[in-house]
């Protein structure tokens, strides 16, 4: 069964500053030169002072948002403005890494504080495995209430086991607009309807009849798409107005609240009065219904863009990512006026982050470069814990788990191989790529048609440098981040004369010792994938999958 491990194998392997510990040792426990943070002292499991007996506590994940494109962390396009206005009383981390490029297995990771190759949710229909502890399930036993809202997002669910000990679940109703489409797509042939979300057919079996239907189905159907979603948001704002009637309800036990918002996810369809704020003006008469925003078509060459064409998408994406802010301010200066707030814990998120045609990608698979992996981490801590403003630490998502046992004075679970971020100092950062292409996409033969994305990849970076090797035999990269943040200069490219430092030199070790759980997970999950094993899907759990263009 996926996701069944034994920590005490996978701890011969693990680097050792990555080992589940009782105590820190006292080099770790010395913040690095420059970090501007508040030095703890003391065993992980002893609490920070906080005035509250237990915070309320809310995490909000802003799917696929991209720490780069906050004006925050100094993009320059003012596209969150509302989170600096409240920067006094903020801080955020400019180097958190995500352990993952996409929702499910990047969540596992939040969740159980474990990475992709042990948990090894990194599939549609995988469940996170009985003998996992997750963060839910932990601060339920704490006495914490436990409430997840989230818009059409399938992962956090059931489906997958991560809604385990959440006693409150709600989403909102599809979006009117979905609700008119599917009177479109209903309309089709019964051979194209399966297709009719797919920007270019796979499927070679099809009618000239049903394909020249689907293709003007299709068009119809994301012109309405794009243009009626202009008027309804993805369930962000209704997702809103729950979390503030939750926390006007009166209660007893502390509060743990769970948001997972798709507004910034492709594809980009931010409100109308958001759509041309970024974009260009001389583009303002290009059609935007018209570009494509399916990464599979474009990864296999069935589809071309310009470089116009990503200029409008990184435009709408600064607006989706500007309507995300603007909601926030609204939900912060909201719980700010309400009893407690000065004790509760807030931290904003995201899962991943997006290409959007950096490195010729769209959407967030086949690679592991920043843009995909470096995400906004901002924190309003409690009063009592005194961190506020830019923090240059390196930390991970993975490491929420048992930085939020150390700060409540939880124990830390045997299975966590991530580090207290409050009171322990991350050397290297690791995240994995495990499955490049699912089973319908191999299905379809995608992996034929773009080999060059038909392997894993394991990404690990220190402070200054970021080291990617694969499981084919594509050559390694290395890049220096200070230099070279968009990672476009490989230094053991062919012709380099770079010479390894000590810093270098200490991250190839840690990702050689890394390398063997890597390649034994990729190994496995790839015999699964050309198995053709998949897991039943419900009717819902697809309609939502396909929604999020992860069926094309």
């Amino acid at each position: 069964m996926p996701g069944c491990h034994n920590g005490a194998i996978l701890s011969s392997v693990l680097p050792g500053f990555l080992l589940p510990r009782k105590a820190a040792p006292a080099a770790i426990l010395a913040p690095a030169p420059g970090v501007r943070s508040r030095r703890f002292q003391g065993k992980p499991s002893e609490p920070i002072p906080v005035t509250a007996p237990r915070p309320d506590i809310l995490f909000i994940v802003l799917d696929a948002a991209r720490a780069e494109n906050f004006s925050l962390y100094g993009y320059e396009r003012r596209t969150t403005p509302h989170l600096e206005r409240l920067a006094e009383s903020l801080a955020w981390y400019e180097n958190c890494t995500s352990a993952a490029t996409w929702t499910l297995p990047s969540t596992a990771s939040l969740f159980t504080g474990t990475y992709n190759s042990h948990h090894r949710l990194v599939m549609d229909g995988d469940r996170l495995a009985e003998d996992y502890a997750s963060l839910p399930e932990i601060l339920q036993s704490a006495g914490y209430s436990t409430s997840k809202v989230t818009s059409v997002v399938p992962y956090v669910s059931d489906f997958s086991g991560l809604d385990r000990g959440f006693a409150f679940n709600w989403e909102p109703p599809p979006p009117r607009w979905r609700t008119l489409l599917k009177r479109v797509r209903g309309s089709a042939p019964p051979q194209a309807q399966a297709d009719c979300s797919s920007m270019e057919r796979i499927d070679h079996d099809l009618s000239v009849e049903a394909e020249a239907q689907l293709h003007a189905r299709s068009s119809l159907r994301g012109k309405l798409s794009f243009y009626a979603s202009g008027f309804y948001d993805d369930g962000g704002a209704a997702c809103f107005r729950r979390v503030r009637e939750l926390w006007r309800e009166p209660h007893d036990a502390p509060r743990f609240v769970y948001m997972h918002l798709q507004e910034t996810h492709g594809e980009y369809r931010p409100p109308h009065r958001y759509r041309k704020r970024f974009v260009p003006r001389e583009l303002h008469k290009k059609s935007f219904a018209a570009i494509n925003q399916r990464p599979n078509p474009h990864a296999v060459g069935l589809v071309d863009m310009t470089e116009e064409d990503f200029e409008v998408l990184r435009g709408l994406y600064d607006g989706a990512i500007a309507y995300m802010d603007e909601q926030l301010g609204a939900l912060l200066d909201d719980l700010a006026s309400q009893p407690g707030w000065d004790d509760t814990l807030v931290i904003i998120t995201a899962d991943h982050g997006d290409c959007v045609g950096r490195h010729g990608v769209l959407g967030h698979q086949f690679v592991c470069y920043e843009e995909l992996l470096r995400i906004p981490w901002i924190v309003k801590w409690p009063r009592s814990v005194g961190i506020l403003g830019a923090q240059s630490q390196l930390i991970q998502n993975v490491d929420l788990l048992p930085t939020l046992c150390g700060l409540l004075g939880l124990e830390r679970p045997a299975q966590v191989e991530s580090i207290d971020y409050l009171r322990e100092q991350r050397e290297f950062a690791y995240a994995e790529l495990l499955k490049p292409f699912g089973v319908t996409a191999v299905k379809q033969g995608l992996h034929e048609l773009a080999p060059h994305y038909n392997r894993a990849v394991l990404a690990v970076r220190s402070q200054r440098y970021k080291w990617h090797t694969f499981s084919n035999h594509q050559r390694d990269e290395l890049y220096d981040l200070h230099s070279d943040p968009l990672e476009e200069q490989n230094l053991m490219g062919y012709g380099s004369k770079f010479q390894l430092d000590a810093e270098a030199r200490s991250l190839e070790a840690a990702m050689e010792a890394w390398k063997p759980r890597w390649k034994s997970a990729a190994d496995d999950i790839e015999a699964r994938v050309f198995s053709g094993e998949s897991a039943a899907v419900s009717s819902d759990v697809e309609a939502k999958l396909r929604a999020l263009g992860y069926l094309d």
